[in-house]
């Protein structure tokens, strides 16, 4: 496979612009917010208006679906509406008709979706909800407690099939897995494990081809005679019960409706009772979505219709219905959507982009214990022996000193970094002629020329979505609140709603196939997975894509587009985790396409892909500067007409509490505090994800308020915005709409996810070659901990003179520098155990011991080392490379005393040249230098957020050391030593004699490069190679320092390449 790096150009980026998708799904609620108005009079009887809201067709059957407890409730709030049950029932209903009223978040029956069209104008009028479509469907949690009944439950007979537990792997004599088990409330996961013999494996092997019960058996007593078949018999169940073999039920999570899948699940193993059964429960629901007679009485006679299966129907979790609202017209303005998209990319300008962080821990245990290996992914993540999901300062560095170097998301443990768009919100909302203002609005035209991140929009992830409301002013000028953006991938929200719409799923679909094709030499596949808890409802959605990455759950695609996790390995390109499918010799992207929370109890596995995704480009979004986040009020914060942030108040709750002293409704209390805070009376609270909104002047409303907010000192409100403007989602009647709407973007100029790693599928099954190395082996490594200044010093000149002078007791040795937090030098020997433990390592404890009692070395440890395999190319290469880290440990312990003498440029001087030699030696030609080093320091510009300003900064560093740059360059060979310096000379003498040494095993090397027998290209094995010779020269900001050497030497390569083609 060809090796990126070797198609990296020194050109201009082409930006194409980002598209917005011919479609948008808008989300409204079943009622207008006008339904509302009634709740907030002063006089308003609150249980009249309940019961007339319960009266309206429908109504019931919504809180029915919601909560079958609290409808049973309401004839005690009907007899006895004054009791402290009625009380709370009537609060109950209360919350319920606030949220059919005013949350467009779908749920049940209370508020639905519908997919619009881009076009030229804003049309949007919704239908009367009587001509909604709806689906519903039984309860994820009920369908998955009857497969596992069946599971647990399995016949014997031949039609039963059973297969291993798809997330069990080996470690060492072990194989474990994770075992699946539902508690009352929901399906939970647990950590097992059970001994690897033969036996075990071979009953592995056949359960693995599908073999039903007593096939298992048969073929058990076929392979061992001497066996008792009623022995067989027992090993083979306590298999099934202890979770290893599976029944094949499949319930899958994607594709068609889960309930109809168990049905040809159930039919499949003829439990023709259960699945006749629950073929006429389906019917019957089918005939309810159909009639919506809005009556409870069919919903009452399915439960008891399902009593007879054989798993206990739980009435508040047995059905889940979604809404496709019914529009007159659903069309909104492109123009509109433009302008919206200029101020997001506007705001990205202004703001801070950070790389995600999300995997850096992991990155760094990684590269820590594997570091250029491809490591299959179960065995990583083994919550025992793998590794867990959950800088360099003070020293001289002329080479890097002033240079905005700046790591994505590092702020070293200070305070938040604050962006420009920080600043100039700070700055409006303490501008003197503000402070009296409830509402602040920043101009597009004035911030252009303040934007410091002009690349921002590149970073964009090529598939993401945008959510917003639309609103308009007393003077119908278009207002709209930006609610956030989301992705990879635009489908995240929508997944779950495409088995509503056949033309919203293909719609969906394209936008993912473009997704796709954007990068075409990767994978992407949908992580399929039943997390802990009740969540199947809101993840159950159809085939999305090609490929799924399938775990502890379902899936009825054809099993050449499942990936396992047994298939999948793991390494890390730079700070990118990647994954690589050993069986498809692709690498794969995970994608989740829906808004499940997978950072709450969730199995490593899933959460891990999951992070994953969002490597993969920055969207746009928006937070206020964290010095509001305490502000007693906070305005309303705009951009033209885009809302950002809605009017904050933050009040004591004892000041709330005052309001209704002793049960009392004091109007003139809260009217004083509406009066302190400019408190409207309108206003929003949020609990997690769901939002109340409330009338302050309602006494229920208030109350709803105080026991919300119970246990809090401090209530956080915010404006109800459908109450400033006015929703542009009407109906016929001219009745207003509160409304979410999500927009589909597309950014083309976001970069193709592809590798650069070399041949993975060489590397995963590459020739087994012993990669570690304890002490008392034929690798002696030692940890040496202190400063790096102190260390440096006694590498030259104690370390060396001693290595030197005891050559004969050993074959090889070299050193790195490293930092796992705190800074130390790795020192390797290679050579006979005997004595590199019996004569060289006392040697060494000999002037290291006094060190360490001196405090000079904090410690001093023998470690393992771990040879990088594959990062160097292979069995073959692994021990030429080793030699090679030999002369390069030399040639830098040598360099280190002219440093002390001639000062820290010394470094850079021999790091370009000693480059420029191995490149030589590497047989590179001039064009394949510059591609080369172009294209790592390419990959450095992204590690540290590359601008314009940090581009220009380099450039004047270039300057500041062409002179003595090309000097070198002219005069650091043999030919001409007579016109060197005294410096100069020193440098000589030291390349030729690394020159000369390393000249034959390089040639070793072209050998195996030649004859394909590595595992990686040249590129890569240079890269590495340059790499670790860095780390060696530059005792602090290593990696800073790497960069600016491959920029010099990049502007060094291009001047050349110039001259030459000018001359």
């Amino acid at each position: 496979m060809q090796n990126k790096n070797n198609n990296t150009k020194n050109t201009p980026l082409v930006t194409k612009s980002v598209e917005n998708s011919a479609f948008f799904v808008a989300r409204i609620p079943r009622l207008p917010v006008e339904s509302l108005t009634a709740f907030a009079k002063e006089d308003a009887d609150i249980n009249a208006l309940l019961q007339e809201w319960l009266d309206t067709p429908g109504v019931e059957e919504a809180v029915y679906l919601a909560s079958p407890s609290l409808l049973e409730r309401v004839e005690q709030w009907r007899s006895k509406p004054e009791s402290k049950q009625g009380k709370k029932v009537a609060r109950a209903l209360l919350k319920y008709m606030i949220r059919m009223c005013s949350r467009p978040t779908p749920f049940g029956l209370f508020s639905g979706i519908h997919q619009g069209e881009i076009g030229d104008s804003t049309q949007l009028i919704a239908s009367e909800h009587t001509k909604d479509a709806r689906k519903t469907r039984l309860d994820m949690f009920y369908l998955s407690a009857l497969k596992e009944h069946f599971i647990k439950h399995a016949s014997r007979s031949d039609t039963m099939t059973y297969k291993p537990n798809s997330s069990h792997y080996f470690v060492a004599d072990q194989c474990r897995y994770i075992e699946t088990y539902l508690s009352d409330d929901s399906m939970q996961y647990r950590l097992s494990a059970v001994e690897s013999d033969e036996y075990f494996r071979f009953a592995l092997e056949k359960a693995g081809q599908g073999m039903s019960f007593n096939g298992l058996v048969s073929a058990f007593c076929s392979e061992y005679a001497q066996a008792e078949q009623e022995e067989v018999e027992a090993y083979i169940q306590d298999l099934i019960d202890e979770g290893m073999l599976i029944a094949n039920i499949p319930l899958p999570l994607t594709g068609d409706s889960p309930d109809l899948a168990l049905l040809k699940s159930l039919q499949g193993i003829a439990e023709h009772d259960t699945a006749d059964h629950l073929a006429t429960a389906l019917a019957q629901i089918d005939k309810l979505d159909t009639q919506k007679t809005g009556d409870i009485a069919p919903y009452k006679q399915l439960l008891s219709h399902l009593e007879s299966l054989p798993v206990k129907a739980q009435e508040n979790k047995l059905f889940q219905s979604d809404v496709y609202r019914s529009f007159d017209s659903c069309q909104l303005s492109e123009m509109e959507i433009k302008r919206f998209q200029k101020q997001i990319e506007l705001l990205s300008g202004l703001s801070l982009s950070p790389e995600s962080s999300a995997l850096s821990n992991f990155v760094t245990k990684f590269n820590a214990r594997f570091e250029g290996q491809f490591v299959p992914l179960d065995v990583i993540l083994d919550d025992e022996s793998g590794i867990g999901i959950s800088n360099e300062t003070g020293y001289e560095a002329p080479l890097v000193a002033g240079l905005n170097l700046v790591r994505g998301g590092a702020n070293n443990g200070n305070a938040p970094e604050v962006s420009m768009l920080d600043t100039i919100i700070e700055e409006a909302i303490s501008l003197p002629e503000n402070r009296t203002l409830t509402s602040i609005t920043l101009k597009s035209k004035e911030l252009k020329a303040k934007i410091t991140n002009k690349e921002a929009a590149q970073k964009y992830p090529s598939s993401f979505a945008a959510m917003m409301s639309l609103y308009q002013d007393d003077r119908q000028n278009p207002i709209m609140q930006w609610n956030g953006c989301y992705g990879p991938s635009s489908a995240n929200l929508l997944g779950r709603f495409c088995h509503l719409d056949e033309s919203l799923k293909l719609d969906v679909i394209k936008e993912l196939e473009q997704e796709q094709a954007h990068s075409p030499e990767v994978i992407f596949a949908e992580v399929v997975h039943m997390p802990e808890g009740r969540p199947g409802n809101v993840i159950a959605r159809p085939h999305l894509r090609q490929y799924e990455i399938v775990f502890m759950a379902d899936s009825s695609l054809d099993s050449d587009y499942q990936i396992p996790l047994s298939d999948l390995h793991v390494w890390v390109e730079g700070q990118r985790v990647k994954l690589w499918s050993k069986r498809l010799n692709k690498q794969v992207i995970p994608r989740l396409s829906c808004a499940h929370n997978y950072s709450n109890r969730s199995l490593s596995a899933y959460k891990f892909l999951c992070m994953m995704q969002h490597q993969d480009g920055q969207v746009p979004n928006f937070s206020m500067p964290s010095s509001t986040a305490r502000a007693a009020f906070v305005p309303r914060i705009m951009l033209d007409n885009l809302i950002l942030s809605e009017k904050v108040w933050r009040i004591d709750r004892k000041q709330l509490e005052d309001v209704c002293k002793k049960g009392q409704f004091d109007r003139e209390r809260l009217n004083a505090l509406l009066a302190k805070y400019q408190l409207d009376p309108q206003v929003s609270y949020a609990m997690a994800d769901n939002v109340l909104n409330l009338d302050l002047r309602s006494v229920e409303m208030f109350e709803i308020l105080l026991a919300e907010t119970k246990g809090q000192p401090r209530v956080e409100l915010k404006e109800v915005l459908h109450e400033q403007f006015k929703s542009r989602f009407v109906d016929a009647q001219g009745q207003h709409y509160n409304n979410e709407i999500i927009v589909p973007f597309f950014n083309h100029s976001a970069t193709p996810l592809s590798h650069y790693a070399d041949s993975p599928l060489a590397n995963i099954i590459a020739t087994p070659i012993k990669r570690r190395f304890s002490a008392g082996s034929n690798w002696l490594s030692l940890k040496i901990y202190s400063g790096n200044s102190l260390v440096e010093q006694l590498l030259s000149e104690q370390l060396l003179p001693l290595i030197e002078e005891n050559a004969e007791l050993y074959d090889k040795w070299f050193f790195i520098r490293y930092g796992d937090p705190d800074w130390h030098l790795r020192l390797r020997f290679y050579g006979e155990p005997s004595q590199l433990c019996g004569d060289l390592l006392p040697k060494l404890n000999a002037l290291l011991d006094p060190m360490i009692e001196s405090g000079e070395l904090h410690k001093v440890e023998l470690m393992t080392y771990e040879r990088e395999v594959e990062r160097y190319g292979g069995p073959e290469s692994m021990a030429l490379v080793e030699s090679l880290f030999m002369l390069d440990s030399a040639l830098i312990a040598r360099t280190c005393a002219l440093v002390d003498e001639h000062g820290e440029g010394v470094r850079w001087r021999i790091a370009l040249n000693c480059t420029d030699r191995l490149l030589t030696l590497f047989e590179y030609s001039a064009e394949e230098r510059l591609t080369l080093i172009s294209g790592l320091r390419d990959g450095f510009g992204r590690e540290f957020n590359e601008s314009s300003i940090l581009r220009k900064q380099l450039g004047n560093r270039y300057r500041e050391y062409e002179t003595q740059l090309h000097d070198d360059f002219v005069k650091l060979h043999v030919a001409s030593e007579g016109e060197c310096d005294e410096l100069q000379r020193s440098l000589l003498g030291l390349l030729e004699q690394w020159q000369t040494q390393a000249a034959p095993i390089i040639a070793k090397l072209n050998e195996l490069i030649a004859s394909d027998a590595l595992n990686c290209t040249r590129d890569s094995l240079l890269s590495s190679i340059l790499h670790m010779h860095n780390n060696r020269m530059f005792k602090a900001y290593g990696r800073e320092q790497e960069l600016v050497v491959h920029d010099l030497l990049r502007r060094k390569y291009f001047s050349a390449d110039k001259n030459g083609k000018s001359s």
